[in-house]
């Protein structure tokens, strides 16, 4: 048998070369693959993290998303305002045409037009706390809002209505530094509402302050303090835009001629009498540099400022120049005597307070074997031997800072508003700080008391001895408005209930007649109830911020605001229009995120 061995061919240098440039290859393949999936992990991981920190949402409203930097921008865009404001205000204060101290007022109060105020106000848009985060937030929440409102109704803004707005924005407004001096007509207890004679007596006195001033017998000044109380004060300087005054006097305000002019005694929605002055007249001044000396985009601010003043214009139109379904109401309002809410009956006194070496602030730190105290002791006597002769003088005496010692309430005679005993302890039962005057509260809730009595004086440990004038009592609020409806329920005449109950001067004595009301021109709640009550139906009691209110609903008529309701709902309308607005609004906010934006506090 013959044995063949199998032929293996001969490895050749091509092959060997060959088979070590495959692996060459396939290594370099292999290699490259590598790094393009490490570059695309790192691609990856830095297009998420720039999603994270950039693009992703921090807010949507009705599913239009806002941005991280969307924010951030609008930080940029608020910072660089305000310091070219402040800037501006320098500029003027260097002038000479404000002075330091109006410079340090309105330097400290920034973003002053009216988009920035209505925005910041808005905090509903995005739960804010107040952060510069939270504020550009409520801004590009606001510009969201009302820019869907506007494209769905039509309503379009044009490049010169953006360079129309810049050109507002780079304008310091006329601005006034006013004073106004007032007086409110007082009920004379136990009477809730002041009565035509309380109102003809007000204006008497006001205008008898107004002939004072004009007369030159008595300087602004002292016939200030002789005024006092909650109604005059001196507002600073401000714009026409930015002073809370009635409409009508804010027209007279700025329609002065020059400094020290004073306007008519003028009576104000709430039943005061006031007359303004002008201690200086700032005329308006145009920053040449505004627009570019701003960060961010600045240009997409203005168009969203445009846009809230195309829809409120639209929004006016609406439901003010246009005739509307209005219904005429009587009203009876109950208010809280206090500002701050409190339990119990109320009392309405006045005082005054005698203190120890006629130190107010330092009274706990004397000891009650001091001489001062005595000394504080026979002052008060003999207050109160002078008033019990003549309890007219009282807010005379409590004028007097060389007769009361009191600084709280001496401007104002010494005149508390209606206080509930809640809140004369060091604290109330809901745990705020009360006025700490628990020796008083025995005092003047002692059963028997009748109007104008003057008490003994009463030793207080953290103020002295303090002399009080007891001018009457009545029920809490909840209380008043209680036995209203109970009134009303048994058949009682809404306007007779109105003149005996409700709190509203002007309107209690014309029987609770509000006027005419149309949509918007009420808070929700309130407008709510007065629509959905039929013609000559009374509503439930409502409940707003303390205040009860009552309306009797007594005609129904399609119709246009007379002159002086119409001045009043420019100044309110719109932005109780945008607050329902908001209120149906769908909001998501990623508070986390929101917060994450904010800067850390650095360590101290």
């Amino acid at each position: 048998m013959t044995v063949r061995t199998r032929y293996t061919p001969k490895t050749t240098r091509r092959r060997t070369r060959r088979d070590d440039s495959r692996r060459a290859v396939l290594l370099t393949v292999m290699f490259v693959a590598g790094i393009a999936v490490a570059l695309s992990l790192v691609a990856g991981l830095f297009v998420a993290n720039y999603y994270q920190d950039h693009v992703a949402p921090v807010a949507s409203v009705n599913g239009e998303a806002i941005s991280k930097d969307a924010v951030r921008d609008r930080v940029a865009v608020n910072t660089s305002l305000n310091k070219r404001l402040v800037q501006d205000y320098g500029f003027l204060r260097n002038q000479g045409k404000i002075t330091p101290d109006e410079y340090s007022t309105i330097s400290g109060t920034p973003l002053t037009n009216e988009y920035a105020t209505i925005s910041s106000a808005a905090q509903s848009i995005s739960g804010s706390t107040g952060t510069a985060a939270d504020l550009a937030l409520q801004q590009l929440a606001l510009d969201a809002t009302l820019r869907q409102y506007a494209s769905q109704h039509g309503i379009t803004v044009g490049d010169q209505q953006v360079k129309d707005q810049i050109q507002a924005d780079s304008t310091l407004p006329d601005m006034r530094h006013v004073m106004v001096i007032g007086v409110a007509p007082e009920a004379t207890p136990p009477a809730n509402a002041p009565t035509a004679q309380d109102q003809q007596a007000a204006l008497t006195k006001a205008q008898g302050y107004l002939d004072e001033v004009k007369a030159g017998t008595k300087k602004w000044a002292d016939v200030a303090t002789e005024a006092g109380g909650g109604e005059t004060k001196d507002y600073g300087l401000t714009s026409k835009d930015h002073l809370t005054l009635d409409p009508d006097l804010v027209d007279a305000i700025f329609s002065l001629a020059k400094p020290n002019d004073v306007t008519a005694v003028m009576k104000g929605q709430n039943g005061s009498y006031r007359f303004a002055t002008v201690t200086s007249i700032v005329a308006p001044y145009v920053d040449t540099s505004w627009e570019k000396s701003l960060s961010g985009d600045y240009q997409a601010y203005a168009r969203a400022e445009a846009v809230q003043k195309a829809v409120k214009a639209a929004i006016n139109k609406q439901y003010i120049d246009t005739a509307t379904v209005q219904r005429h109401l009587q009203e009876i309002v109950v208010f809280p005597g206090y500002s701050q809410a409190g339990g119990g009956d109320e009392v309405k006194i006045s005082v005054m307070d005698f203190a120890p070496n006629h130190d107010t602030s330092n009274v706990q730190n004397v000891p009650t074997t001091d001489a001062s105290w005595n000394d504080a002791k026979s002052r008060a006597d003999a207050a109160v031997a002078t008033l019990r002769a003549d309890p007219s003088k009282f807010a005379t005496m409590a004028q007097d800072k060389t007769v009361n010692d009191d600084t709280s309430f001496r401007t104002s005679g010494g005149s508390l508003p209606w206080i509930p005993s809640d809140i004369f302890g060091a604290t109330t039962a809901s745990g705020q700080s009360g006025l700490g005057l628990t020796s008083v509260q025995l005092a003047v809730f002692a059963s028997g008391l009748t109007p104008n009595t003057i008490l003994d004086p009463i030793q207080e440990p953290s103020f002295g001895y303090v002399v009080v004038k007891f001018e009457g009592r009545r029920p809490a609020p909840d209380q008043r408005i209680a036995d209203v409806q109970l009134s009303l329920a048994t058949g009682a005449d809404f306007a007779t209930v109105a003149k005996q109950a409700s709190e509203l001067a002007d309107e209690a004595s014309k029987g609770g007649d509000a006027g005419w009301f149309g949509r918007y021109a009420l808070e929700k709640d309130q407008e709510d109830a007065v629509f959905s009550t039929p013609v000559g139906g009374v509503t439930q009691a409502i409940s707003s911020g303390g205040v009860w209110y009552i309306y009797k609903v007594i005609d129904e008529q399609t119709r246009l605001p007379d002159a002086t309701t119409a001045a009043s709902l420019r100044t309110s309308l719109f932005q109780v229009w945008l607050a329902q607005l908001q209120s149906n609004t769908g909001v998501w906010t990623d508070q986390a995120g929101l917060t994450a934006l904010t800067p850390a506090s650095p360590s101290p």
